[in-house]
């Protein structure tokens, strides 16, 4: 009986202890669905399948990789050409940034970029990446002499890239990488040009009458007539005078009615 009951009560504590680790469990979990933050849903582009980040970059390189079709790999090098650009002209503009801001930092190897059916995480060599990197940071604190020396290091760090890919390089990076940027501040100590509309006069200011339009104003043909005032003050005169002769007329005749005596 004794046994019974111990085994009893070792079973119960033993749910007990399960029971409070599913509980724990259960709190985490809701925790954790209220105070997670929204991640913005990324998507990678299928039509690399694994091949990303070094992989990417061994495969373009001509390195054989198990389960990867060469045929398959010297067809996405067409479609792999726009990322590598991208990661190019990323790094060296992150070099000029940070050679504007005398912040020289080391670039990464991985960076995600961005491409029309999602983003692909590409991948170059370091030496490759302090090279393009530094050539940015030459660039934003570069004198014209400097500019020269930048272009070839450029571009030759560019062409061995498309060397070891097997693509080939058109037009150089430099003529459109070594190119300073017009910036809000820049832009606004240039001077202003000379064709800007007049609207930025005063609107206070009152406009002027061109001289040329008050000289061609047509003079008056023939004489002025003016009022004569002399006949207008001599006819009030004479409306006066009647007014007054009338208003004696009356006077009198009121003093013969009155004088008139009356028969008995």
């Amino acid at each position: 009986m004794n046994s019974f009951f111990q085994l009893f009560l070792v079973w119960g504590v033993l749910l007990v202890f399960l029971l409070v680790l599913y509980v724990i469990d259960k709190v985490n979990v809701i925790y954790q669905g209220y105070s997670r933050t929204e991640v913005p849903a990324t998507y990678d582009d299928g039509l690399f399948g694994e091949l990303a980040g070094k992989t990417l970059w061994d495969a373009m390189s001509g390195i054989p990789l198990p389960g990867v079709d060469a045929k398959h790999v010297s067809d996405l090098k067409p479609h792999y050409e726009p990322i590598l650009r991208q990661h190019i002209e990323q790094v060296f503009m992150e070099g000029y940034s940070h050679g504007k801001a005398a912040t020289v930092g080391v670039p990464t190897n991985n960076r995600q970029v961005p491409t029309p059916r999602g983003s692909v995480v590409s991948w170059l060599p370091m030496h490759h990446l302090a090279s393009l990197y530094q050539a940015g940071v030459d660039f934003a604190t570069s004198k014209p002499d400097d500019v020269l020396r930048i272009q070839q290091s450029l571009d030759q760090v560019t062409g061995m890239i498309y060397a070891r890919i097997g693509l080939g390089l058109g037009e150089p990076y430099s003529a459109t990488l070594l190119i300073h940027p017009v910036s809000a501040e820049e832009d606004a100590m240039l001077p202003p040009a000379e064709d800007e509309p007049a609207a930025k006069t005063p609107a206070n200011a009152a406009p002027t009458l061109p001289s040329v339009a008050l000289a061609a104003a047509p003079a008056p043909m023939g004489e002025v007539l003016e009022p004569d005032l002399s006949q207008l003050n001599s006819n009030r005169q004479a409306t006066d005078l009647q007014e007054e002769a009338m208003d004696m007329a009356v006077s009198e005749t009121t003093s013969e009615e009155k004088a008139v005596p009356v028969a008995a």
